[in-house]
């Protein structure tokens, strides 16, 4: 981390300046330039590579790198291989089984139904009938042997005749294993002990029924084949760094033009007006680009540290695509840079810098336009995903839909540019890779670059919502009504904010620690005073109100302390705005000197809320203490609480400079009413002595178990419901509230 750490000093002074450095803005911007024309200009070498096949060398071709390839006729062979090594897949016809038992139980059935009638006089008529009855089925030795047993004889052997089938059809009979299947079965029979007549029975009852019933499953067996194609590793050819591709005086062969197309090094001569316009190329994109972030992002422009992250991942997409050119365009996962921007930045400036990064790149995949098209419209389907969410977990499925973006791109632009259906297909594939690996890419780097750029992202705001963090501690131990409150104040505006498109994560945490200041003197403030006396009684209203306003600059104290992110620190300084204090301001105006009072006295410092977030938590911090004040709270006294203060800050200016509409405040104000009458409404005092008083009575009158004991209950206990009930709509009836 060493490299970071230095980054960080060379612009910390910056980043925390009012005023950020032009001179070195310049520097970076200049610093962008060159190494963006470093990574673009790699492949414009000298052409020493003109030579054809048959041609005589005039010098040694040296690889300068290494390269790897697939040798597409070996390969073949080798999957020709590979497919008849695989063994066929066969499915159990357990069908057979049962097809087995239900002719063993029909052979016996007839024994049952023969033995059975009596109209069969002698031995020759059972067996006669038997014969009619068994014909195909039994030899017909063996069918004179079925007069001879009896009823209790004719059950056992079906049952064992059952269990010897199922023990062999069930486990599955291929056709190898026929003949060793029925031997077995044959020492299984004899193990019976049935005697001659027995075992020979059931052994022509059995060994028909034995039969292979394995099918052969082809659509499995072809799955199991594309599975070993892809296990395979294709024969690839390396060409490594430093080898000599070609030497002098050999005859140019067609193997060794391959490598030195796969190398990059067939390329016609590169002359000085080359490296000219592509420097000044670099040059318009990049005042397209700082033109833009003047305009459209001014905060990024301003911010050094901003603007440096926009440049480094650029400049990181562009010699991945470098590096990823080597193999295959397609295959880049050059979409890692629009991710990491729409994260870190925002969705809209990850389009611009999918705008470049398609722009620069098209000079890498020399001017492809398929290519071109292919960064750009992947890029925007993944920053499309994340403008939903913008979370840190929906990368995954970012990477899926650039995924399916970078297909669609390379079967369109395939099919319009007449390209084979294999290679359309194969370059499909590499694009999938390539959408799948910019998101696990842009989630290895998230850590490293989040903490270099103090980039606080929601899995930051969550650990710092842990009730264990040492200030929340704190906060608990020392002013305990005050963390209470702050979690209430956090509870309504998560509530809202995911309303009106607001960050729930951050409304929440912000409002954990939007009171931290109050610590440092926790029973100047009334929600810790408990049933201690009000320290203000014995203060003057102005001073009063230096103690209540300076909590604002203990907290950003305590946020300073606690290394806590800057957008908490901004939630803690504004969440009051320039409010006015007033009830120390109407008591000093009603005092000896109230004509000497100046309003601007009473107001906190400010700033005024600059986000929805923390004028969400300004008008919830408001409304909860407000409402917790309410003697007798109702729905109408609850709403009518809400209105008013939302209407005040309204009108105090408080809310003019964050981007909050009418109609969110509408919102705003009708979640917040909904959530207090749940939290906050009155409930029934219960008149518990005219209970006791009735059960004190009740055994005395003798009425414990006649139902009209239990109505004057029920009555009261109706009672109290109704009125709570009313009280929750509106107020109507306010009995024992």
């Amino acid at each position: 981390m060493g490299f970071w750490n230095q980054l960080d000093s060379f612009f910390a002074e910056s980043t925390m300046a009012k005023e950020h450095s032009p001179a070195r803005k310049m520097i970076l911007i200049l610093l962008f330039f060159i190494l963006n024309t470093i990574i673009l200009s790699m492949d414009f070498l000298p052409d020493y590579l003109s030579l054809s096949v048959g041609q005589v060398s005039d010098r040694d071709v040296v690889a300068p790198r290494t390269v790897s390839f697939v040798d597409e006729p070996r390969t073949k062979k080798l999957e020709a291989e590979v497919l008849s090594g695989v063994a066929n897949v066969y499915d159990l016809d357990t069908g057979a089984a049962v097809t087995a038992e239900d002719g063993v139980s029909r052979i016996f059935r007839a024994v049952r139904a023969v033995q059975a009638d009596k109209s069969l006089k002698t031995p020759d008529e059972r067996l006669n009938r038997l014969k009619g009855m068994m014909t195909g089925l039994l030899p017909e030795k063996t069918i004179t042997l079925l007069p001879l047993i009896t009823s209790a004889e004719v059950d056992q052997l079906e049952e064992n005749a059952r269990t010897i089938l199922r023990k062999y059809l069930y486990r599955g009979i291929r056709d190898e294993e026929l003949e060793g299947i029925r031997r077995q079965a044959g020492s299984d029979i004899e193990k019976l002990g049935f005697g001659v007549t027995g075992s020979q029975i059931l052994t022509d009852v059995i060994q028909p029924q034995l039969r292979p019933n394995f099918v052969l499953n082809q659509r499995e067996t072809e799955l199991r084949r594309q599975a070993a194609l892809r296990k395979m590793e294709p024969i690839r050819i390396t060409v490594k760094s430093g080898q000599i591709v070609v030497r002098r005086g050999d005859v140019v062969t067609e193997e060794q033009v391959q490598m030195m197309m796969e190398l990059g090094l067939h390329k016609a001569e590169t002359g000085i007006a080359r490296i000219l316009g592509l420097s000044l190329y670099v040059l318009l994109i990049m005042g397209a680009m700082l033109l833009s972030l003047q305009r459209f992002f001014p905060a990024v422009f301003a911010d050094d540290r901003r603007l440096l992250l926009v440049s480094l991942i650029l400049l990181l997409a562009l010699a991945i695509g470098r590096v990823g050119h080597y193999y295959s365009d397609f295959v880049t996962p050059i979409a890692v840079g629009p991710l990491l921007t729409a994260i870190l930045v925002n969705p809209t400036a990850a389009m611009m810098v999918s705008t470049m990064t398609a722009l620069f790149f098209g000079i890498i995949a020399e001017q492809n336009v398929r290519v071109f098209s292919f960064v750009l419209i992947g890029s925007f389907a993944g920053i499309f995903c994340l403008a939903q969410s913008g979370r840190r977990h929906s990368l995954v499925r970012a990477g899926i839909w650039v995924a399916l973006a970078n297909v669609a791109t390379v079967i369109t632009t395939g099919l319009i540019e007449e390209i084979e259906y294999r290679q359309i297909l194969t370059d499909s594939l590499l694009g999938a890779v390539g959408g799948v690996g910019a998101a696990i890419l842009a989630i290895g780097l998230l850590p490293y670059l989040e903490q270099s750029f103090r980039i606080t992202t929601s899995e930051n705001l969550l650990n710092l919502a842990r009730p264990n963090h040492p200030l929340l501690q704190r906060l608990l131990l020392e002013a305990p009504g005050t963390y209470y409150h702050s979690i209430l104040v956090g509870n309504l505006a998560e509530t809202a904010a995911d309303q009106i498109g607001a960050d729930p994560v951050l409304s929440r945490v912000g409002a954990y620690y939007h009171d931290v200041g109050k610590i440092q003197r926790p029973f100047f403030f009334v929600e810790n005073q408990a049933n201690m006396e009000n320290p203000h009684t014995k203060l003057s209203p102005s001073l009063s109100t230096m103690i209540i306003t300076s909590h604002i600059r203990d907290g950003l104290e305590f946020c300073r302390e606690f290394k806590l992110p800057e957008v908490i620190a901004d939630i803690v300084g504004q969440h009051h705005g320039t409010s006015l204090v007033s009830y120390f301001y109407k008591q000093a105006a009603e005092g000896e000197h109230g004509e000497c009072i100046i309003e601007e006295d009473f107001r906190y410092e400010g700033p005024k809320p600059q986000t929805k977030e923390a004028a969400l938590i300004m008008l919830a911090d408001s409304c909860e203490a407000a409402v917790r004040a309410i003697g007798n709270p109702n729905v109408t006294r609850i709403e009518n609480t809400v209105r008013r203060i939302i209407n005040e800050r309204l009108r105090d200016g408080q809310l003019n400079e964050c981007d909050l509409t009418l109609r969110d405040l509408n919102m705003i104000g009708d979640i917040f009413i909904r959530v207090l009458c749940s939290t906050c409404h009155s409930r029934v005092e219960y008149p518990v002595d005219a209970i006791r008083d009735l059960e004190r009575r009740r055994p005395r009158n003798g009425n414990g178990n006649k139902p009209g004991a239990g109505k004057a209950l029920v009555a009261v206990e109706n009672r109290g419901n109704t009125a709570d009930c009313a009280a929750k709509n509106g107020g109507v009836a306010e009995t024992g509230g």
